[in-house]
């Protein structure tokens, strides 16, 4: 396919204006904090479920089913993204979303029995796989090198605010109390999105130009952007020319290797513990026999220090890159992780360990600080960067069904492990947490300040200089 540009007379010319775009991707992360109040949804919910909240028993081992299922749903909600990205768009792919995330929280609020909690936190799984395909996509399509970072990271950081606002009001709340004030967020969504603009590299895909002109125009707030919708074109016409078929992301080199890097960061990110312990913060926070603060509270804190430290981070990750921020995570994650262990392996072996009660706390503090400086957010922003347009849906698509697996993997390791001792997944957790700073410093290219272009080529091995006209050697 082959799209035709038709240049336009331009009278008035200017800079491009950013807050379009950021209007454009807060919006979107609005659904993010539905997705973060899903994820979070185990911090409190975990032990109100032992409890007997809810009018029906639950045993320790549904408990658990019900917290590894979720990411099951990924299985679905991921190929399902990729499926219908690029058929009806990234725009109503987004919105299409918030549908089984309001079914989620319904259901939630009006169950009776433990197989209707797993339906509900399934389709959680669903929309979760689903949305963690779509957004990056449209976040890398919609925004300037020079926002895509910060802008990149607005992601996690909405994810983070529903987390902690679940850690919150899900700790003081009953289950059903917390999901229909849940409901607010994906309702949220649909009432600001849908006045947003289409991604211009998907209009370019269709051969809209007109559609995508407008749309660059509503978010560069520009009259004059023929330079840029040039720009894309090319770069959409030599994607789509290399085809776009499932098996391409694997016969296709720089395909191949941005499928594989993000792979083996989401392996690192994973089995550092980043979802597991966030799952069971208030399980491990009693386990601790802490007297200073109670567990619903440490949570509060852990989750709140892991917001500021992600908003922190958003505003550096373009100055100091992505890699480094990387590495600098999964070095700090790995000695605060074998800190935890090794209190838990004092506890285990009857020594007093009430001098030192502050350690827990302090740890998971500065570990859920450290991991979201980047396991956290570089992970989520990259997804929307190595990727070639033509195969982007179709391989994050099949990437998150990967991480489905992986988290519901890691949550039966570390209930296997546990059966160890507390410490056993600690230490587990910590040298896979160091195995990652010599995948991420060997493997893993930088992508800070670069067009989407540009990443391509480098992937392929050719150098290009930083410019709109994408010089390659």
């Amino acid at each position: 396919m082959t799209v035709q540009i038709k240049p336009i007379n331009i009278e008035k010319t200017g800079k491009s204006q950013q807050w379009p775009q950021f209007l454009a991707v807060l919006s979107a992360c609005s659904l993010a904090i539905g997705t973060g109040l899903q994820s979070g949804w185990s911090t409190p919910a975990v032990p109100r479920l032992l409890s007997n909240d809810l009018d029906f028993e639950i045993t320790q081992e549904e408990v658990s089913i019900i917290v590894m299922i979720a990411p099951l749903g990924y299985l679905i909600g991921s190929p399902f993204a990729g499926f219908i990205l690029d058929r009806i768009g990234r725009k109503y792919t987004l919105l299409i979303l918030s549908i089984p995330q309001i079914t989620a929280w319904i259901l939630t609020a009006t169950c009776q029995n433990v197989p209707m909690l797993c339906v509900a936190r399934f389709i959680t799984g669903i929309s979760d796989g689903s949305f963690f395909t779509s957004l990056p996509i449209y976040m890398g399509e919609v925004c300037e090198p020079t926002v895509r970072g910060v802008l990149g990271t607005s992601q996690s950081m909405t994810t983070l605010i529903g987390t902690l606002l679940m850690a919150v009001y899900g700790s003081y709340v009953p289950i059903r109390t917390a999901a229909c004030i849940s409901l607010s967020a994906p309702l949220l969504f649909l009432i600001t999105f849908v006045w947003m603009p289409e991604s211009p590299y998907y209009l370019l895909m269709k051969n809209r130009t007109e559609d995508a002109r407008k749309s660059l125009k509503w978010l560069r707030r520009m009259d004059n952007v023929e330079d840029e919708l040039m720009q894309i074109s090319r770069d959409v016409q030599r994607q789509i020319s290399e085809s776009g078929r499932l098996r391409d992301v694997f016969i296709i080199k720089s395909n191949l290797k941005g499928f594989l890097t993000l792979v083996g960061l989401r392996a690192v990110q994973q089995f550092a513990g980043i979802s597991v312990l966030m799952f069971y913060v208030q399980v491990i926070f009693k386990e601790a026999n802490m007297s200073e603060v109670t567990p619903a509270v440490s949570s509060i804190i852990c989750c709140g220090t892991q917001l500021i430290s992600a908003y922190f981070s958003s505003l550096v990750i373009d100055r100091f890159g992505r890699k480094p921020l990387f590495i600098f995570s999964c070095i700090g994650s790995a000695i605060l992780l074998f800190i935890m262990g090794g209190y838990f392996t004092l506890q285990k072996y009857g020594e007093d360990v009430s001098t030192f009660s502050w350690i827990p706390l302090a740890a998971m503090m500065l570990y859920f600080l450290v991991v979201a400086m980047g396991l956290l957010i570089v992970p989520n922003l990259m997804a929307g960067e190595l990727l070639s347009t033509s195969v982007k849906s179709k391989a994050l698509g099949v990437m998150h069904m990967y991480l489905g697996v992986t988290i519901s993997v890691v949550s039966v390791l570390f209930q296997w492990l546990v059966n160890y001792g507390m410490d056993t997944p600690f230490y587990v957790f910590g040298v896979c947490a160091l195995t990652g700073t010599l995948f991420c410093y060997f493997y893993v290219v930088e992508t800070k300040g670069k067009t989407l272009e540009e990443i391509q080529q480098e992937l392929k091995g050719n150098h290009c200089s930083n410019s709109m006209n994408n010089h390659c050697n």
